[in-house]
């Protein structure tokens, strides 16, 4: 090595033996708990300016423009682009290959891959040169590994439930081409197994559900997108299918994979499986433009008469609904349809783009004004509907499931939310359906039903029939909800009513009540000061 090429080489070569020092004394700390996790690290970036040089262990994002962690002016002055490849690459292949196959560091520091780049601006233009280092030793051990876990782990017959640290291993080592050459039947076997395994809780299943749907995003934009599309954007769903790109040049197991992340991943993200499948069938992809246009063609995917249009799409996850004659009638073959395509397999967390003239919604505080919304509150304006929508709300109330038409957040609603509330409102047969209701609803996830014991008194008052309904719905109540305004228990009529039920529950879940209805025991108390002897009677018992 020359004096003029050491100049650049030597501070290279010393921070990446700092940066890896200080991560040494960090990894030899970490006790790993999935026999999936092989190792840290399989990226090394060294990235030189005019004004200095720094070391990434961990692929920086696109935006990421801070300044040189070493500064040292005018460091690439005078060097050329044939230098850095005949004179660095070999000195930093050699160095970095030395400290892959050291056995100072930890087995687990590294990965069985390391992937190095060099990126090296000249003019404002940036440069790179990379090269790949492998353990085979280690790649095969993790292979063992990986069969292990999947033939005791997976297996069906087993009660072996994987853990919550083996999920993000797992989806990125089967979707791993350095591992496994791509094949989607058999990762869609492995991931129905998993499913299977993680359903003993909410909890497991949506953290697994969480890191299946990272893995994919990422295979999908790292492994596929980046050969076939341009990002248009940073952040989102904007890909441009690549003007060079043909329809034979897409291998037909990564067709089928990324169609495969296009499903899995909609589950949870909608938009994001009809934009992979849009991308899909720009590629040539008959498959993702027969889904896009027509769905999986096993639910009819219309429905058209004088007086309403339906097209519904169980790919997509989405029902139209056009009505052109504001009538009973018209909402009554809407809803007919749609208890036909449920029956037949159509998601319960679907979302719907909804024509009509007529704009009805529930009274209910926070719930979205959705078309979704609107189109059952319509449908509650005719009494002799009611019956169909009971049997509608029956079918498609889930726990743990979501309608689809509003954005993840503090107005997602379970399925049949819309129409139970409407139907509790509208009269006193339909109050077994509300107790259901509030039974299956996850108040840990969703609040809309916090201001519905207000609505629902004010619309039946409170009565020997309505409060056990109303305590019903104040138990639902997410943790975050606040005390009614008014606690509205005033007659000695009403607060026998009330004993009644709080001797039936739980001592926790009579604390829930008294804050929900007067704002804790103290306040409580303080209300009773007021009251009529025989209720202040009844009622003390609750002030512990």
């Amino acid at each position: 090595m020359t004096s003029g090429v050491q100049a650049y080489i030597d501070p290279i070569l010393e921070e990446i033996d700092q940066t890896y020092a200080s991560e040494q004394k960090r990894i030899a700390e970490i006790q790993t708990q999935s026999i999936l996790h092989e190792g840290i690290h399989n990226y090394l970036k060294v990235t030189c300016k005019r004004d200095g040089l720094w070391v990434d262990t961990y692929e920086p994002f696109d935006w990421d423009h801070r300044r040189p962690d070493v500064d040292i002016p005018g460091f690439t002055e005078g060097v050329t682009l044939q230098q850095v490849q005949d004179e660095w690459m070999p000195i930093l292949r050699e160095k970095v290959e030395a400290l892959f196959k050291s056995e100072e560091f930890s087995s687990m520091f590294f990965c069985y891959r390391l992937d190095f780049h060099l990126e090296v601006v000249l003019e404002n233009k940036a440069s790179h040169f990379t090269f790949s280092l492998l353990n085979e030793d280690k790649r095969l051990h993790l292979l063992a590994s990986i069969e292990q876990f999947v033939e005791h782990k997976l297996n069906p017959a087993t009660k072996a439930i994987p853990k919550e640290e083996d999920d993000f291993f797992l989806v990125r080592h089967l979707l791993d081409p350095h591992l496994y050459p791509i094949d989607a039947q058999r990762v869609n076997e492995l991931l129905n197994r998993m499913d299977a395994k993680v359903k003993v809780s909410r909890k497991r299943e949506e953290a697994w559900r969480h890191q299946l749907s990272r893995g994919l995003v990422h295979w999908a934009e790292d492994e596929f997108l980046a050969k076939y599309a341009d990002r248009e954007k940073n952040y989102g769903l904007e890909y441009t299918v690549k003007s060079d790109i043909l329809p034979s040049d897409i291998p037909a197991p990564a067709m089928e994979m990324f169609l495969l992340t296009a499903m899995r991943v909609g589950s949870t993200d909608a938009d994001a499986r009809q934009n992979y499948l849009e991308i899909a069938a720009q590629l040539g992809a008959n498959q993702a433009a027969q889904w896009l246009k027509n769905g999986s063609g096993s639910i009819p995917a219309s429905y058209t008469s004088e007086r309403i249009t339906c097209k519904a799409n169980d790919i997509l996850q989405t029902l139209e609904v056009q009505i052109r004659s504001e009538e009973e009638e018209s909402y009554r073959e809407a809803l007919v349809y749609l208890c036909d395509i449920l029956r037949k397999g159509f998601t319960r967390e679907y979302r719907m783009k909804f024509k009509s003239k007529v704009k009805n919604y529930l009274p209910v505080p926070k719930l979205a004004k959705s078309a979704l919304h609107r189109f059952f509150a319509n449908a509650l304006e005719y009494p002799s509907l009611h019956p169909l929508l009971a049997e509608y709300a029956e079918n498609v109330m889930e726990e743990f499931k979501w309608y689809n038409d509003v954005e993840p957040g503090e107005k997602s609603v379970m399925p049949g939310t819309y129409v139970v509330m409407g139907l509790g409102l509208k009269g006193t047969e339909y109050f077994s359906l509300v107790n259901r209701y509030m039974k299956l609803v996850d108040s840990e996830h969703q609040s809309v039903q916090d201001g519905y014991a207000a609505v629902f008194a004010e619309a039946h008052g409170l009565t020997p029939d309505t409060i056990p309904v109303w305590t019903r719905i104040l138990l639902a109540g997410n943790d975050s909800a606040k005390p009614l305004k008014s606690a509205g228990i005033e007659s000695v009529e009403q607060a026998k009513t009330l004993v009644d039920v709080l001797e039936k529950l739980e001592d926790y879940k009579q604390e829930v009540l008294v804050y929900r209805i007067w704002g804790g025991a103290k306040k409580l108390k303080n209300s009773l000061k007021q009251a009529v002897p025989e209720v202040r009677e009844l009622l003390e018992k609750f002030i512990l």
